[in-house]
């Protein structure tokens, strides 16, 4: 802010938007980057809960075994996805069918949501503030 001046009640930089829009642009990387951090620190816990949780009681262990949680994100950077999956070809009938009495994705993300994005908030306060 050496380089900047105040008028009145207003900060003005001799290159204000270039400037601003560069540090937004560091900062908003650093957020992106540790919110990938904590989304891959998280997957295990995600699929524990789910693997603990699932409703329904085992034949083969197959569909227990199949559930994953994975993170993607954009080639960007600034969009994270964590995503909840079977690896069993009925995964879809235990999530949708008998009116989802054997479903554990949907109540996982009830459950766990909350506190992943609890953090993503706490990683966004401590970066911007």
């Amino acid at each position: 802010m050496a380089n900047a001046s105040v008028k009145g009640s207003v900060i003005v930089f001799p290159d204000g938007r270039n400037q601003i829009k560069a540090r937004l642009n560091k900062a908003g990387l650093k957020a992106s980057g540790a919110i990938q951090a904590y989304f891959n620190s998280k997957t295990s816990e995600f699929e524990e809960y789910m693997k603990a949780n699932a409703p329904w009681t085992d034949r083969t262990g197959d569909a227990r075994r199949g559930l994953k949680a994975t993170v993607s994100w954009s080639k960007a950077g600034y969009v994270s996805t964590m995503e909840l999956s079977h690896s069993v070809y009925y995964g879809v009938y235990l999530e949708l069918s008998m009116e989802k009495r054997f479903a554990i994705i949907e109540p996982t993300v009830r459950v766990k949501g909350p506190d992943l994005m609890s953090g993503v908030g706490a990683i966004m306060t401590s970066t911007f503030g």
